[in-house]
């Protein structure tokens, strides 16, 4: 009977995470698929995870969005917010069919699906290197970051960039150039770095077919070398696979996200 009891609480009332682990509000909500709607509408559907993974004020701002499926959601979260003006090109929507969304445009997306205006405002934030900063550097400031806005009860959404070192078309320079842009959910990880560490674990939640994964931040190595960017190891992840070219050097770049900053 006791044991009973125990289950039904741990089922009804999740704890918020194990010691020294931050999660989501409702790390274990059903992740978003944006290939029910569009192969572009990662942003979008991120939006509807990272509203429906957050805190009671968030939840119930998405839950005022007509639809009884993620599609009809997806969709209308598109058709509403994201055919509005782009901040980068008011000539363009924010969301289009070809290029999908960029960061700063979802961050004004988010912060239009709110239910109050005196709810916090929703910001991107980039995570290129400094100048006089090292990996170590951006490593730390980038975890700080993300579980500040963790904390505050809306999961930060991360744009990750399939990146491939090669030379621009008309040049013999090769750089680290991205080939494919994409938006996940961040739903845990580590409260704090212990010292001298060189990268930390977290769980996401992937649009792409809506799956929860694990993957690892770390900062580059012999073969990265050059990125201004930590990199991302998914192992899960297919971001542009298909368009890396036979023995190019390649990875995921963690170069912004979309949250309370």
């Amino acid at each position: 009977m006791v044991r009973s009891i125990a289950l039904f609480l741990l089922i009804a009332f999740p704890l918020k995470g194990r010691e020294g682990w931050l999660t989501a509000s409702v790390p274990n909500s059903p992740p978003a698929n944006q290939l029910q709607t569009d192969g572009n509408a990662c942003g979008p559907a991120c939006l509807l995870d990272a509203f429906r993974s957050g805190g009671e004020k968030w939840r119930s701002s998405i839950a005022r969005i007509k639809g009884t499926t993620d599609t009809a959601r997806i969709r209308a979260i598109i058709l509403g917010a994201g055919r509005r003006p782009s901040q980068l090109d008011p000539t363009k929507t924010r969301w289009s069919k070809r290029a999908g969304v960029n960061a700063i445009d979802l961050a004004d997306m988010a912060n239009e699906l709110r239910g109050e205006r005196w709810m916090r405002t929703v910001k991107s934030s980039v995570f290129f290197k400094k100048e006089r900063e090292t990996q170590s550097d951006l490593l730390r400031r980038t975890h700080k970051q993300l579980a500040s806005a963790l904390k505050r009860e809306l999961p930060p959404i991360l744009l990750l960039r399939r990146v491939a070192f090669r030379s621009p078309q008309g040049s013999n320079q090769k750089s680290w150039l991205t080939i494919k842009g994409h938006f996940v959910v961040l739903t845990g990880l580590p409260t704090k770095l212990p010292r001298g560490t060189t990268s930390f674990p977290i769980t996401y939640h992937d649009p792409w077919g809506g799956y929860q994964y694990k993957g690892t931040i770390r900062i580059t190595d012999q073969q990265t070398s050059g990125l201004p960017t930590l990199v991302a190891d998914f192992p899960k992840s297919k971001i542009g696979r298909d368009l890396v070219r036979k023995n190019e050097p390649t990875c995921l770049s963690l170069s912004s996200a979309v949250g309370l900053f």
